[in-house]
């Protein structure tokens, strides 16, 4: 069987941001991961531990302060200018809060033709049909690209003007977490309707472990800038191999009042620490109910390998995990 290739491919990636006093905050540190084309893969973890920053990065809307993010084999990060502009037509991205991704004096024709104009590909009436077009594409009455974006519209437009350049992959930074219960059910089923129609491939941020579990074929969960471990969506829930993961699984609410009752809840100790000044070793160590101090968690940092076939986690002592309910 032959090897698939990436269409991502992302090596020790870094972000540090400068936090006064020579002190910086250590957003992302040493990322390594794959995007492989067609799939949607699903980025978790707590408000604050850099899956944002990720994103970004790799959409290269923030330089990495050290590493490399290589798109289709090029090397995003060794590109300026123009190259670089160029590459952006194929990586779009969705914004987490619609109300503030798009400009509420342009109409909904002009915020998803912008991209369009912005690289000179289409004009005149040929633009107007692309627009009417990719409404109609999101759901929406094509004739509305007159009007103000407003309500449960506006992330639909989002998605609209990430397609309009035919992308090949899109990052999605919680496109649902600003919605309606209802509205999310509506956006997640476009997303797979929309990836199946575009061959579309998606890296999808969210807190939201029951969502990602719905849309995602593989799962990457993250802790204070750092991947602790990555499967497939099955097999996270099924089995998962790091502590943080089964705490983050048992807070997942259950609607049967009987079986949410009988769950047992992995309660964390204290608070994340500061990205500032990280904990040594195992960066989980300072809350995790299974941690051996001072050696190994404290001292040492564990590596992410596999702990099964295509399971990997970073964890010294991973088979004391107990299976998610």
């Amino acid at each position: 069987m032959a090897e698939r290739t990436p269409l991502l491919r992302a090596e020790n990636v870094v972000k540090h941001f400068p936090a006064g006093l020579g002190a910086s905050v250590k957003a992302v540190e040493n990322v390594s991961l794959e995007i492989f084309p067609g799939e949607t893969v699903g980025l978790v973890g707590e408000s604050g531990c850099g899956k944002s920053t990720l994103g970004r990065l790799i959409t290269q809307l923030l330089p990495v302060t050290s590493g490399n993010i290589f798109f289709d084999g090029v090397d995003l990060t060794k590109l300026r200018g123009e190259k670089l502009r160029q590459y952006r037509r194929q990586l779009q991205m969705i914004f987490q809060d619609p109300y503030s991704s798009l400009d509420p004096r342009m109409t909904v024709g002009d915020i998803i033709a912008e991209p369009l104009e912005n690289f000179g590909l289409l004009r005149g009436r040929a633009k107007d049909q692309r627009v009417q077009e990719l409404l109609k594409i999101v759901g929406l009455n094509p004739y509305f690209n007159n009007r103000y974006p407003h309500g449960g519209q506006r992330q639909r437009i989002g998605i609209a003007r990430a397609l309009a350049l035919r992308p090949k992959l899109i990052v999605a930074d919680e496109p649902i977490s600003a919605l309606d219960v209802s509205i999310q059910a509506q956006i997640i089923n476009l997303m797979e309707d929309l990836q199946k129609e575009f061959q579309l491939t998606y890296l999808f941020i969210a807190h939201d472990l029951s969502v990602v579990r719905h849309i995602s074929d593989r799962v990457m969960v993250m802790y204070l800038g750092k991947i602790v471990e990555v499967a497939d969506s099955v097999e996270i829930y099924r089995n998962p191999r790091h502590p943080y993961t089964k705490a983050l699984l048992s807070a997942i609410p259950i609607p049967d009042p009987e079986v949410q009752s009988k769950r047992r809840i992995v309660a964390l100790a204290g608070e994340i620490p500061s990205p500032v000044n990280p904990p040594s070793g195992c960066r989980f160590h300072t809350r995790c109910p299974i941690a051996q101090l001072p050696t190994p968690c404290a001292d040492q940092e564990p590596p992410l390998e596999a702990k099964a076939r295509d399971h990997r986690a970073a964890c010294f002592f991973s088979e004391k995990v107990p299976v998610a309910v």
